[in-house]
């Protein structure tokens, strides 16, 4: 069986799903791109498709070369190695060109966590619907939505709900153990991202923001999880004043016990909620990815959060309105404990129910991944 996942999440949520494969199946042979942890799985990784994560349309342009090699990588090994499946997860610019690629060459095609063509880019069902021979949702409303369009998706449960330790912590405990003194308040969780793009675009927002937000708060303290494979060289413009904490991500006891978060868009607003920790969203592009997404995206916010409540929960601060002022304003909002806050917490936890059904997501896919090879199991055999 092949696999290709890139970004870091791809990396996580294509491990689990891997190690529950070969609880049940040791002689299966799991070769492809992925990352790390997807070798620490079981998988023969060939090449790590998360040291460097793109977004926007121009660093696409400047990688095309790399990106256009690791292709022709892939369909080589689809020729010449002729896998039963090839699993594809997420990271669908890459992946939906691979699936096309291998149905053409007669390989079984399954597609987990579905691009979000809710969202935009909505001719992709197309070519969902022609090359793949199973999807696999990770959001209770895809089910439906590709109903509509005459595909048969499977939802088996958000693989967020077995990562995540959503366990209490206690506070003065897990700052003491990290060397922060318990007397900071707020905590604030600064979330830029987990890629260098991102990082360079959104962390100047936030660090400017963090000293502005000093001012008002002089007792404030940021905890910053740094993900996996960035350094502390690529948080630029720190200055010895500023009370800023980086911590190795995932970081949950830490993020537990901040009283506000400023995440960027994307599956880590999803976290936060689970977490329950108020949050403000902000999110920033090239200008020329920021004018195209303006005109293909057809919902009406962004964050995962706001998605899948149908309403505007947390404010969304997105390109030019993404502006420090208007993150403090709102930060200064969700600290004042009335109705702003516990409305969020409230829908949180709403959002939460909505996603917690099926539970093992990871085992639920690997099930449907093992009736497309052929093999008839028990639910039951599943062990993660």
């Amino acid at each position: 069986m092949m696999v290709v996942a890139g970004e870091t999440s791809g990396d996580a949520h294509a491990a689990k799903v891997i190690r529950a494969l070969l609880e049940k199946k040791k002689d299966l042979k799991v070769f492809g791109m992925g990352g790390p942890r997807m070798a620490e799985a079981g998988m023969e990784v060939r090449e790590d498709l998360t040291r460097q994560a793109l977004i926007g349309v121009w660093e696409v342009l400047r990688h095309y070369p790399a990106i256009r090699r690791r292709f022709k990588q892939c369909e080589k090994w689809l020729k010449e190695e002729k896998p039963d499946l090839l699993l594809l997860v997420d990271f669908p610019g890459f992946n939906l060109r691979l699936a096309q690629k291998a149905h053409a060459l007669g390989v079984k095609v399954c597609y987990y966590i579905a691009p979000k063509t809710w969202a935009w880019n909505e001719k992709r069902v197309q070519v969902l619907r022609e090359v793949v021979d199973r999807l696999l949702v990770i959001f209770p409303f895809e089910k439906g939505y590709f109903k509509k369009h005459g595909i048969t998706a499977h939802y088996v449960g958000n693989p967020l709900l077995e990562e995540m330790d959503l366990s209490p912590v206690k506070r003065e405990a897990v700052l003491e153990q990290n060397g922060i003194s318990p007397s900071h308040f707020p905590l604030v969780c600064v979330m830029p991202g987990s890629r260098k793009g991102e990082i360079a675009k959104i962390w100047p927002l936030f660090l400017r923001a963090s000293r502005l937000f000093a001012k008002a708060c002089p007792d404030a303290a940021f905890i910053v999880p740094k993900p996996q494979g960035l350094a502390h060289k690529d948080y630029r413009g720190l200055k010895p004043s500023d009370t800023l904490y980086f911590v190795e991500a995932p970081a949950e006891a830490m993020r537990k016990v901040c009283d506000v978060a400023w995440v960027k868009s994307g599956t880590s607003t999803l976290e936060m909620a689970l977490l329950k920790i108020p949050m403000v969203v902000a999110y920033k592009v090239a200008a020329l990815t920021g004018f195209l997404a303006k005109r293909f995206i057809k919902v009406k916010y962004v964050s995962l959060v706001n998605l899948l409540a149908g309403k505007a929960v947390v404010a969304e601060l997105l390109q030019e309105r993404a502006k420090p002022r208007r993150l403090v304003a709102e930060t200064l909002r969700l600290l004042e404990k009335g109705e702003y806050r516990t409305g969020q917490l409230y829908e949180f936890g709403q959002i939460k129910k909505s996603i917690s059904n099926p539970p093992n997501a990871s085992q639920n896919a690997a099930e449907e991944i093992l009736k497309l090879l052929g093999y008839s199991i028990r639910k039951s055999d599943l062990k993660i």
